[in-house]
């Protein structure tokens, strides 16, 4: 299901906005007031499922829909590595990535992961299991800012993510780099972010020629945490610089 969110008559209109969700979400995550927030903006928003079986399947989608018009890609964590495997189509205007996979793939953030916290690692590996989401598993996905009521709820919501599109994942992924792509990118990192370490999210930013920017206070799931507000102003912000 594809969720849209219009602007309000009379707003400037500004450049379409394509919300990409990460692994075992769907496109609710962004309509808890994120992409309300950017369409108030004049900014028409939509947030399609990416289910495919690979991530291939689910870039192949995308292009055809991109054939729409021009457009911002909005991606975050997995969505944002798809949102970068886009960046040389001609309609995308530019990208902002949240917490973002690295073209180099996930093999080094599951390394890290596994080595700096092995409890949290395989609760996140069953996450869409049966079950409420371990204390662990909120602990790794939100910030401590975050209402503890609110992230369970939320994080009730993941589901099962394909297998096949994680083992790709894993691997360096065909990205160009920013000198030879010329599109635009901002890259929004979580300082609480348990899953993208901090370095990885650098190399990502690097790689398109620009810097990341660390939002305190904030964890991985940054669209849905406490403050994400400020990480949809800042995107209204850049989108109209």
């Amino acid at each position: 299901m594809t969720l849209r969110f219009s602007p309000p008559r009379g707003t400037p209109p500004g450049l379409a906005i394509i919300l990409l969700h990460g692994a075992a979400c769907g496109p609710w995550v962004w309509a808890e007031g994120f992409a309300q927030r950017l369409a108030a903006a004049g900014h028409p928003v939509v947030a399609p499922a990416l289910h495919g079986a690979t991530l291939s399947d689910r870039v192949g989608t995308l292009r055809a829909a991109l054939d729409e018009g021009p457009a911002i890609l909005v991606g975050h964590s997995l969505g944002a590595l798809i949102a970068q495997r886009l960046l040389d189509h001609p309609s995308v205007r530019g990208a902002a990535l949240l917490a973002p996979v690295s073209p180099e793939g996930l093999w080094w953030s599951n390394a890290h992961l596994a080595s700096r916290d092995p409890v949290l690692w395989a609760e996140i590996a069953r996450m869409a299991g049966p079950g409420d989401p371990s204390p662990t598993v909120l602990r790794g996905l939100f910030g401590p800012r975050m209402d503890p009521e609110a992230a369970l709820r939320l994080a009730s919501r993941f589901s099962q993510e394909s297998a096949a599109a994680l083992l790709e994942a894993q691997m360096p992924q065909p990205v160009s780099p920013g000198w030879i792509h010329g599109r635009r990118v901002m890259v929004l990192g979580a300082a609480h972010d348990r899953l993208i370490p901090r370095d990885a999210v650098e190399r990502c930013a690097a790689w398109h020629g620009t810097t990341a920017t660390f939002l305190q206070g904030t964890g991985h799931l940054m669209m849905l945490d406490a403050g994400w507000e400020d990480v949809a102003d800042r995107i209204n912000a850049w989108a109209a610089a």
